[in-house]
C-alpha cells in the first residue's frame, strides 16, 4: 500500500522539477493548464485519517469534500477533518493551490471493508 508517483523525489513538494526532458516538468504538448482540469482520485491512508478515527467509518457517497495542504495534499471534509491523503503523481496541485486555484469535490465511492478506501472527484475553481 504504497503511494503511486513516477518514484522521483520530484514528486514531493518542495523539490525542483525535472527540466531535462526526462519524464518530468509540463506534462506533454498539449498547451493545457493541467491545474484546470478536473479529476478522479483514489485517496490514500484513509484509515488514518482524522476522519476514520474520529467516526470509525468511511464519508457516505455524494460527501463534499476540498483539497487543503498540510505538508501533503490532503482531501478534507467540510469540517475540516483529513478523510485522505491524494497521491503523490497528483503533487502539482500543491504549485495550482499557491497560485490561487482550489479544487472541490465529492465522495464517488467509498467502502470500510475490508480495507476502508474512498474515491471521490474534484472540480477546479481558478483565481
Amino acid at each position: 500500500m504504497g503511494s503511486t508517483g513516477s518514484g522521483s523525489f520530484s514528486d514531493y513538494p518542495g523539490s525542483r522539477p525535472k527540466t531535462d526532458g526526462q519524464g518530468a516538468g509540463g506534462g506533454g504538448a498539449s498547451g493545457e493548464d493541467r491545474c484546470a482540469r478536473a479529476f478522479s482520485s483514489n485517496l490514500e491512508e484513509v484509515e488514518q485519517c482524522e476522519y476514520f478515527r474520529t467516526n470509525g467509518d468511511v464519508p457516505v457517497t455524494g460527501t463534499a469534500l476540498s483539497i487543503e495542504q498540510h505538508g501533503r495534499l490532503f482531501a478534507v471534509d467540510a469540517s475540516g477533518q483529513k478523510v485522505g491523503a491524494l497521491p503523490t503523481r497528483l503533487n502539482y496541485l500543491a504549485d495550482c493551490i499557491a497560485a490561487g486555484f482550489s479544487y472541490t469535490g465529492r465522495v464517488n465511492a467509498s467502502a470500510s471493508s475490508p480495507v476502508a478506501s474512498v474515491s471521490a472527484d474534484f472540480a477546479p475553481t481558478a483565481p
